[in-house]
């Protein structure tokens, strides 16, 4: 029987497996090497991993949900091979051979503003190794004030995919910033996120914690979602000059509309992995303005993945086929036989011929009546309106 640790704090929604465990160690007065070694869990031989957040041994999590009681795939959720195949795509290291397909895949086979195949060509790794999408550029160190440091950090705020915390609406801070302000007793006064970045921002904190999220023209899965995003970072970071004349022009309308230089200030394409973070975090800007315009119908996105960013175009309905006589000629015939009715009340003829034709389809006496009643009492006499036997309807049941 393996013996259940007396405290295991529950994982804070989002929550990275190195926070959680950096908790459970506090909690015991301990550093986290000395939670994770042998006297405290039977790995089996296992190394700990320097990088708990990356891909920790099977081994690993399955003795931390032993001694906490918690699920194991909450726990692999807590890393970053959880997330494989949603947000990432696997292996995590490829190999020289398989950087393009994988960036061709994951990035430029998702258009969203261009037109499939406008983005181009570029080599991946022309100038160094890429990683994988979102992989390379290290956010670490960031913590929401408001979050801190009770619920821990999230797995995501490693990432250059938010600059804020998606629940509380605020820009991360260094953690080092936020430490000594609790040391010092002087509040952090969190700072929002201004739109449309934040829109954008609770888009992805709703796909990393329902699994989908609803945008202007439908709802997508967290795996479309993060593909769009990143395809949109991509086509917003390229270079406008070499980009047809629609496509240049809905560029332009994005960067102008976000204030900053075209392209972040970058002159030559990179991943967006291989950027500065200060350039990053314009192009998210710029993709969270691209995402407005569309939902307000200013630029047409044209790209694979359009309909999800703006709302449903208006479609032609066939109006139908009209009646195959016209309208005319209805109204002719409601005018004669009104002026029957008129006729009959004085014309003994017309009220027999009137009623004959009222009551050629009746099968039984009790609808002939029905029909002689109507005309008695639009007018007719009724010594002008003959009975059944008088026209001759024999057949009556």
């Amino acid at each position: 029987m393996v013996a259940r640790w007396p405290v295991h704090p529950r994982p804070a929604p989002l929550e990275s497996l190195s926070s959680w465990v950096s908790r459970l160690a506090a909690l015991y007065g301990m550093r986290v090497e000395e939670l994770l070694d042998d006297r405290n869990l039977d790995l089996d031989g296992a190394a700990v991993p320097y990088d708990l957040d990356f891909d920790p041994p099977e081994t690993l999590l399955v003795a931390l949900a032993e001694r906490t009681g918690h699920d194991l795939g909450r726990l692999w959720a807590m890393t970053l091979i959880g997330w494989s195949p949603w947000l990432f795509d696997w292996p995590f290291h490829p190999q020289v051979d398989q950087q393009q397909p994988m960036f061709d895949t994951y990035v430029r086979a998702n258009s969203v503003l261009l037109a499939p195949g406008e983005a181009g060509d570029s080599v991946v790794a022309a100038r160094k190794r890429w990683y994988g999408p979102w992989r390379g550029a290290n956010w670490g160190g960031r913590v929401c004030p408001v979050c801190a440091p009770e619920r821990g950090t999230a797995l995501v705020w490693r990432l250059p995919l938010l600059v804020g915390c998606g629940e509380h609406g605020c820009y991360l801070e260094h953690h080092g910033k936020v430490g000594l302000a609790r040391m010092a007793g002087e509040p952090i006064t969190p700072r929002p996120v201004p739109e449309p970045l934040a829109t954008m921002e609770r888009h992805t904190h709703a796909t990393l914690t329902t699994g989908r999220v609803e945008l202007p023209g439908r709802s997508v899965h967290a795996g479309v979602w993060f593909r769009l995003l990143r395809s949109l970072l991509d086509e917003v970071s390229l270079a406008l000059t070499t980009r047809h004349a629609q496509a240049r022009a809905t560029l332009e309308t994005v960067w102008a509309a976000t204030g900053l230089p075209e392209r972040g200030g970058i002159n030559g394409w990179r991943p967006y992995e291989h950027l500065e973070r200060e350039v990053q975090e314009s192009l998210l800007l710029a993709a969270a303005t691209a995402l407005q315009l569309a939902a307000d119908d200013t630029i047409t996105a044209c790209g694979r993945l359009a309909s999800a960013i703006q709302p449903a175009r208006d479609q032609y309905v066939y109006d139908g086929d009209r009646p195959g006589w016209p309208d005319d000629a209805w109204r002719e015939a409601v005018s004669r036989t009104e002026a029957a009715m008129i006729t009959a009340r004085t014309d003994r003829a017309v009220a027999w011929q009137l009623l004959a034709y009222l009551t050629v389809g009746c099968r039984t006496l009790a609808r002939f009546e029905e029909q002689r009643g109507y005309l008695f009492g639009a007018g007719i006499p009724a010594g002008y309106l003959p009975s059944a036997g008088e026209l001759g309807r024999t057949d009556l049941l």
